[in-house]
């Protein structure tokens, strides 16, 4: 999942590559507020982890920012397959947990090193990145496209409202041992309020897992501490 942050420094340095420092500047702003605005909300997220097209754990979070801006979770529900427990049968299943859970979070920290592309990584990106307008959508998009971001042979595309430079999705083609990886992640708004991230999916096609993180149901906070004070 692409952080605010690094969009907001791509899409900045496509504007300033373009000659339009005013408005990259604009565009600092806005995303700067609209990460502001996200913190005033609390959410619930669901992350799914499916193998070999079933589903194998669910997790159910409630988020709020903390005081320092970041994300705490608080798991509310969660199921996953039943398991052998004794004998031969147990022990292979508990060892084959262990490895998923490991190809897990190396694909989790995978991910996150496109999300947190380092400065140098990012301006090339813009410096090379192809632009093109796309009118077939409901909202004009603006898609910037570039590859040999992290990895020679990787791509990566971001499509952007035409109008509000607002985020609409990401998506980065690559390679973790040697296998295809997808990553997708697309952004939707809050009535009359800011972008957020509303689905993310991890696909590794090699082991046939997919991971897939989903945000919904925000509330105002003023709203949530509103109800608590009616419920005492």
């Amino acid at each position: 999942m692409m952080k605010a942050a690094g969009l907001l420094t791509l899409i900045c340095s496509w504007s300033m590559a373009y000659g339009q420092q005013p408005q990259a500047q604009k565009l600092a702003q806005a995303m700067k507020q609209n990460q502001i605005a996200l913190q005033q909300y609390t959410w619930k997220s669901q992350t799914q982890i499916r193998k070999e097209g079933e589903i194998k754990a669910t997790k159910l979070f409630s988020n709020r920012y903390s005081a320092n801006g970041e994300v705490v979770q608080l798991l509310i529900e969660e199921q996953s397959t039943k398991l052998p427990k004794f004998g031969i049968r147990g022990m292979v299943a508990k060892k084959k947990k262990e490895e998923a859970m490991e190809l897990i979070d190396a694909l989790q920290r995978f991910a996150k090193s496109y999300a947190e592309l380092p400065p140098a990584k990012m301006q090339e990106f813009m410096k090379t990145a192809k632009v093109t307008l796309e009118t077939n959508a409901p909202q004009p998009l603006l898609r910037l496209e570039s590859g040999n971001v992290l990895q020679s042979g990787d791509s990566m595309v971001i499509w952007l409202d035409a109008n509000t430079r607002r985020q609409r999705r990401i998506e980065i083609n690559s390679s973790f041992d040697a296998k295809p990886v997808r990553m997708v992640t697309e952004f939707k708004d809050l009535p009359d309020g800011p972008t957020y991230v509303a689905r993310s999916v991890v696909d590794y096609p090699k082991e046939e897992l997919t991971l897939t993180m989903e945000n919904f149901g925000y509330e105002p906070i003023a709203n949530e501490e509103e109800a608590l004070l009616t419920k005492n």
